[in-house]
């Protein structure tokens, strides 16, 4: 597996302080912070390695907090949730700096552009949204249409933008080409994201299943069964050296599973308890990962020492 070590079967760290399910987190691009969004309708930063909580960032958001996203150079992030708003924050200050404000219904998840000045975000409203975060316009720049249902989770590839709807569409959108495919799994998609090479897309479905799809085609390569993931939007990802999936899960536990053979890994937390609720986001950074879950609780995950 390339060198790449499982997580080890306990946590380094338990960080604790939200008041209701963990939602969303984001690790800052140099590794040493990460921010998480909540149903208590904050959001805070911690460092994971000390186990520190550092701030709590609330009071303008009304309802949950359904993502959050960190600038590069960590002096902002931006932030949406079922109240329909988007809001972008000075860290330091703890102060809003920007509202933006169009989607018709809660906004599900955020992500940048191929450059940071532009902010994308999905909502209930089956519209992906296009921000300009230089304008001194708070209006979107673009609406993206073409879903018929929620869309639930969208990312972004060099000059390309995919989203995942409810209606089990995975819509791929070349802004500069005005073009639009898309590619129907039949089952609402809660996760998307791509391998570290590129090559492979990796989807979460609300069947209990996840896909991985030759991103050139979309034609399906592999698939990974065991979790649970029937109810709620549940995150999925690759390690690092895209050795190993590794998914949430509505059992509570997180589950890992080799690459292209899809055996599951007995390393880890697989098929062991890691949250007393379900398991809704999984991030790396390096070979350190986070876990958040229902319960309200961020896990910190290392491997073994000494192995």
């Amino acid at each position: 597996m390339a060198g790449f070590k499982l997580p080890g079967p306990e946590p380094a760290q338990i960080l604790e302080g939200h008041e209701g399910a963990v939602l969303a987190l984001s690790w800052t691009k140099n590794g040493q912070y990460i921010m998480t969004a909540s149903q208590d309708k904050s959001v805070r930063l911690w460092n994971p390695h000390g186990g520190k909580h550092i701030k709590k960032f609330a009071g303008c958001h009304n309802q949950e907090v359904n993502d959050v996203l960190i600038a590069a150079d960590n002096s902002k992030f931006v932030s949406c949730g079922s109240d329909k708003l988007i809001f972008q924050w000075d860290v330091t200050s703890g102060q809003v700096v920007r509202k933006f404000s169009g989607h018709d219904r809660k906004v599900n998840a955020l992500a940048f552009g191929p450059k940071e000045e532009v902010l994308l975000s999905a909502s209930h409203d089956k519209t992906v949204r296009i921000w300009d975060l230089r304008a001194r316009s708070n209006k979107p720049i673009q609406v993206l249409t073409g879903a018929a249902d929620s869309v639930l989770c969208l990312m972004t590839h060099r000059d390309e933008i995919m989203t995942g709807s409810a209606d089990g569409g995975l819509r791929s959108y070349d802004v500069r080409q005005g073009q639009l495919v898309t590619d129907q799994l039949l089952q609402p998609i809660g996760s998307i994201s791509v391998s570290n090479d590129g090559q492979c897309l990796l989807v979460s479905t609300l069947d209990n299943q996840i896909r991985l799809l030759e991103h050139s085609d979309g034609s399906e390569l592999t698939s990974y069964f065991g979790h649970t993931n029937k109810r709620v939007k549940v995150r999925s990802t690759l390690d690092p050296t895209d050795s190993f999936v590794v998914s949430g899960s509505e059992d509570g536990c997180l589950h890992f599973w080799e690459l292209v053979e899809a055996t599951p890994l007995s390393g880890g937390q697989g098929g062991q308890q890691g949250h007393a609720a379900a398991v809704l986001c999984v991030a790396f950074y390096e070979e350190t990962l986070v876990s958040a879950s229902a319960d309200g609780v961020v896990k910190v995950w290392r491997p073994p020492s000494g192995c």
